[in-house]
């Protein structure tokens, strides 16, 4: 019988121990992953008098730009309005004029009652007279000229009024939502559409306090997606205050561990990314 030759095993076992070594020595360390979540500031655009929405011209998904309009307001009451003070406005400079006019005839009145009144041909009682209904007319086109700008600010009011019965995007962006539907009445403040802008998101990602002193604002972290896809994202913001505790001392012999949130800004050109994706965030040290 002959024995069995054991040096190619021993060769084998050798080289997976040494393949084995080689790996543990050359691979890249491991590195901490942070699970966080693709958010953006919602823009929310609502009415800023009480009325009901007569009609929507956005839909949930569209693109607007600043100053379009979104939604109207049934506006009877406010055009009612500034058609009144408008005509207010008009009937109290038609006063003014008058009054303008009339004053006019009193300067000349009181003109001729101070030249007859210095040449002794008219009494004193004449000229005070003349001189009491000039000074008159003086205070009444005074008044009415007050008149005439309470008037026009009450047209301007009721003109800014009927300017809010129109709701328009402050910003470019995409309608996210619509909160309101044509019909419903709403009040100051109520949301009627909300907007997001694409161009503006970014991850949000909660960083245990242990490491959060090595990471700072304009740091470049690797940022990877559900699909596989990798990019970067550009650290610009990093919370002052901690969050909520990732590992809490059940046995109150130490300390919960906190975390703190940081932002990560990321190319969206390809418009890939989308408010509550998921995103795998690589920091650069080990677990």
């Amino acid at each position: 019988m002959k024995p069995r030759r054991k040096f190619p095993w021993i060769v084998l076992i050798l080289a997976v121990v040494a393949a084995g070594t080689f790996y543990a020595v050359t691979r890249p360390p491991p590195r901490l992953v942070l699970t966080g979540v693709v958010t953006t500031d919602e823009v929310i655009v609502g009415s800023q008098i009480q009325g009901r929405v007569q009609r929507l011209m956005a839909q949930v998904g569209d693109t607007v730009t600043n100053g379009q309009l979104l939604a109207l307001l049934q506006s009877d009451t406010e055009r009612a309005d500034a058609a009144f003070y408008e005509a207010t406005v008009r009937q109290a400079e038609a006063s003014v004029a008058a009054a303008r006019a009339d004053l006019e005839n009193d300067r000349l009145a009181f003109e001729r009652a101070t030249n007859l009144f210095a040449a002794h041909s008219e009494s004193a009682q004449g000229y005070d007279a003349a001189r009491t209904v000039y000074e008159a007319g003086q205070a009444r086109l005074a008044s009415l000229k007050q008149e005439v700008r309470a008037a026009a600010a009450q047209e301007d009011k009721a003109q800014v009024l009927l300017g809010y019965t129109k709701i328009v995007s402050p910003t470019n962006g995409i309608v996210d939502t619509r909160v309101t539907l044509a019909g419903e009445e709403v009040v100051p403040g109520q949301a009627i559409v909300t907007l997001i802008n694409p161009n503006d998101l970014w991850v949000r990602a909660d960083v245990p306090e242990t490491y959060i002193d090595k990471l700072r604002p304009g740091e470049t972290l690797r940022i990877a997606l559900p699909s596989g896809a990798v990019r970067e994202g550009t650290i610009f913001y990093r919370g002052v205050d901690a969050g909520y505790a990732t590992q809490r001392d059940v046995s109150r012999t130490k300390r919960d561990i906190k975390t703190f949130e940081i932002r990560l800004r990321c190319n969206n050109r390809d418009r890939s990314l989308a408010v509550g994706m998921t995103a795998y965030v690589t920091l650069p040290f080990p677990p």
